[in-house]
């Protein structure tokens, strides 16, 4: 059964789901939290993560850097943070997350240039090692050693002309017969090169033109006849709805850059163009780091990897120009996350209320929408020309609507069976009441919340009783 978890906090709208958590406010005698959840596509708690590693004779450090941090990624997408410090993780943990690793190259056509590593069809788009499955309660470090020793292992003998999101689109196109990545799953593309991408769909007429003193300038002086990034974008991303599909580049970007920074502002930058350095041969200024020995290889201006991010409204862009990949695949983990439908219940629900929890779960449709064409749903009202409906409570397994599932200890969540998924567009709202004992120091409405003490009616707060003269305490 796939589910859909949802928060129950102060109200707020979202685009997806993935509204962090906000203090609820005392309502009545008892304690509720609500909050209006938009649905993106049905909800999904898989996650495949595609890296595209350049392997080209450059890469070797920034191969052992990524492998590096690829069991801190696993970490935050099984078993995510808690960064604010609240007591509940930052987004919902995913239940399965798959990893598929391949390189940047896919030849140049049928040309075989000495030196250049390139034989016909180079990787092809192949997973290197096959697909990496993890599974909730399988061992998170275990998984992620089995990910790094394969980055690690990676050559450095492939394709100097790289072809990143071609490979990409290969790897995908593959799907049919390696089952990764999955049309269900939320999708995230990690590209890690420190070349430009040269994706071109006619490989034997692109290179055809090339001069042996252009190697290292052809794909700049010709990108308008490079795959427009859109064609490519279309073939990667495929049917997904947007809030389905995280998209992260970590190359030739100016050290110092913000993660979220506009791409059109990036691509304006002076020192993202692409210029020749005529001093020497034919060869693109590096927009990051240097040809000394002593520092971390040099980067081309990665203007394609950033235009990508001009369509894909969760996007990461960070430099390859550092010897610590940790921020980036930090900024990576949480945006990966921030994806994954259904967070975190605010607090458990109370064990020994019986079979039903003290909850109520509406669903706005989009306009024209009808609530008797959905399993688990009633008629409750119209709502501005759409029908708001009442979603059943499922008990004991059987039936359709929604169910309080406990089982993550960290992550209690209100769920929707399969066939209770709401339409995309639809506006989910989810409330709970129920007596809850609050410690001291913590928001209340009346005394009898709170489990030591009492309201304090000034700061609206559980507080000590005060000792009398006599030895005891009043309120």
């Amino acid at each position: 059964m796939r589910k859909s978890g949802l928060l129950l906090v102060v109200t707020c709208v979202l685009a997806t789901s993935g509204c962090l958590e906000r203090k609820g406010s005392p309502i009545g005698p008892n304690v509720g939290y609500g909050q209006e959840v938009r649905i993106g596509n049905g909800g999904v708690s898989r996650v495949d993560v595609l890296f595209v590693i350049d392997n080209s004779g450059s890469m070797d450090k920034e191969q052992e850097n990524l492998a590096i941090q690829i069991p801190a990624l696993v970490r935050d997408l099984a078993s995510p943070p808690d960064d604010d410090l609240d007591g509940v993780p930052d987004w919902n943990p995913a239940e399965v997350l798959r990893i598929g690793i391949v390189t940047t190259d896919v030849g140049m056509g049928s040309a075989m240039i000495p030196m250049s590593g390139c034989v016909p069809g180079g990787d092809d788009g192949a997973l290197r090692g096959g697909v990496f499955e993890w599974h909730e309660g399988d061992d998170p470090d275990a998984f992620a050693a089995r990910v790094g020793e394969t980055v690690d292992a990676l050559d450095i003998t492939g394709c100097a002309f790289e072809q990143p999101l071609e490979a990409a689109a290969r790897a995908i196109a593959r799907a049919p017969e390696t089952g990764f990545p999955s049309e269900d799953d939320l999708l995230a593309l990690i590209v890690v090169t420190d070349e430009e991408d040269c994706s071109v769909e006619d490989d034997d007429a692109f290179f055809a033109t090339m001069e042996a003193s252009d190697y290292n300038v052809h794909c700049g002086r010709n990108a308008a006849s490079l795959t427009p990034v859109p064609e490519l974008l279309a073939q990667i991303r495929g049917d997904r709805d947007e809030s389905a599909f995280v998209y992260a580049a970590i190359a030739g970007i100016p050290v110092g850059v913000a993660p979220d920074i506009d791409p059109d502002a990036l691509l304006a930058r002076e020192d993202m163009q692409f210029r020749e350095d005529g001093a020497r041969a034919p060869r693109a200024i590096a927009v990051c780091g240097s040809d000394s020995p002593a520092d971390l290889g040099r980067a081309d201006p990665a203007r394609r990897l950033v235009e990508m991010a001009r369509y894909v409204p969760s996007s990461v862009l960070t430099t390859i120009c550092t010897d610590d990949f940790g921020p980036a695949i930090s900024e990576i983990g949480a945006r990966i996350g921030q994806q994954i439908p259904g967070v975190c219940l605010v607090r458990a629900i109370p064990l020994g209320l019986g079979d039903r929890v003290p909850c109520e779960v509406t669903v706005t449709l989009p306009p024209g929408g009808r609530c008797v064409d959905h399993p688990g749903y009633g008629y409750l009202e119209d709502h501005e020309g759409s029908e708001v409906c009442e979603v059943d409570q499922v008990v004991g397994g059987a039936g359709s609507g929604f169910s309080y599932d406990p089982a993550h200890e960290a992550c209690p969540q209100l769920v929707l069976t399969e066939d209770a998924q709401p339409p995309i567009g639809a506006i989910v709202q989810a409330e709970c009441f129920f007596p809850l004992q609050m410690e001291l120091g913590a928001q209340c409405a009346r005394s009898s919340q709170c489990g030591s003490g009492f309201c304090d009616p000034i700061t609206d707060t559980c507080s000590e009783l005060l000792e009398t003269p006599g030895g005891t305490t009043g309120g």
